[in-house]
């Protein structure tokens, strides 16, 4: 019996540890916390649209890849932001540039088929590409699988938890607690090391680890998407990422180690 508790103490421990890494990608995927940093850090000094305009376009991207999945409302919104550039851009007497989408193509503002017959062909400054709405998707997939098994496996923890402290004392549950915050703290702290020598080998690292096809997360540097997400803002969301996480594994060290104190 008393393998079997060992044993269930470090499947909680890791359990946790994925937990408390997990929450952190939640909290980095927040709403509030995308449409914050694209307001920051959003290049508008490249692009032709104003910052307003990107980070528009940052939150209808975000609610594509970790929300609704809205194709019709992303495509939607990008058609807006292209509709207010090119009346500004008449206004002063301009033309809008022979790469501009073909915007009398959409006639009908609910045909998913009519933006993507508009945008087909123009250059990805101003809208998204196929590519790019590929990348999108890949990455609610995964977002798809995660949520669901971030739940399963914070279920397991708790449950762990449950059984540990019942079954054993408060200092072997202390002892699980303090090893999942610890082990967490010690992972980030690698990675933030890493980060700040190298961001963008992480950055590739994380993507070719994560998406199928290779190349598909690479974009101009003045595309429509990377100006509404720059690498600063790529820096931002790993930041509430690990601080988050760090957090929850800090608690969980601090209440684990009074617990084996005991």
């Amino acid at each position: 019996m008393d393998a079997f508790r060992k044993i269930v103490a470090v499947v909680t421990a890791i359990a946790l540890a994925f937990t408390f890494v997990g929450l952190g990608f939640v909290a980095c995927t927040l709403p509030p916390v995308t449409h914050a940093l694209s307001s920051a850090f959003s290049r508008d000094d490249i692009s032709p649209f104003d910052r307003n305009q990107l980070v528009k376009v940052a939150d209808a991207t975000r609610d594509y890849s970790f929300g609704a999945h809205n194709e019709l409302a992303l495509y939607r919104t990008v058609y807006e932001v292209d509709e207010e550039y090119a009346k500004a851009l008449a206004d002063k007497g301009g033309i809008v540039p022979a790469e501009f989408p073909a915007m009398g193509a959409v006639r009908d503002g609910s045909d998913v088929s009519q933006y993507k017959a508009a945008f087909n062909g123009a250059s990805e400054m101003y809208c998204y590409s196929q590519q790019t709405i590929s990348h999108l998707d890949d990455c609610y997939a995964i977002a798809a699988a995660a949520y669901p098994a971030l739940i399963a496996i914070g279920l397991i923890a708790l449950a762990g938890l449950v059984f540990t402290h019942v079954t054993g004392s408060a200092r072997r549950t202390g002892v699980v607690l303090f090893g999942a915050g610890t082990g967490v703290v010690v992972v980030l702290a690698l990675l933030a090391v890493w980060a700040i020598i190298d961001f963008n080998g992480l950055f590739t690292v994380f993507h070719q680890l994560f998406f199928a096809q290779q190349g598909n997360w690479t974009f101009p540097y003045d595309s429509l998407l990377i100006c509404s997400l720059p690498e600063a803002f790529w820096m931002g969301m790993g930041v509430v990422w690990v601080v988050s996480s760090l957090v929850l594994s800090g608690l969980s060290a601090v209440i684990g180690g009074r617990l084996k104190s005991r």
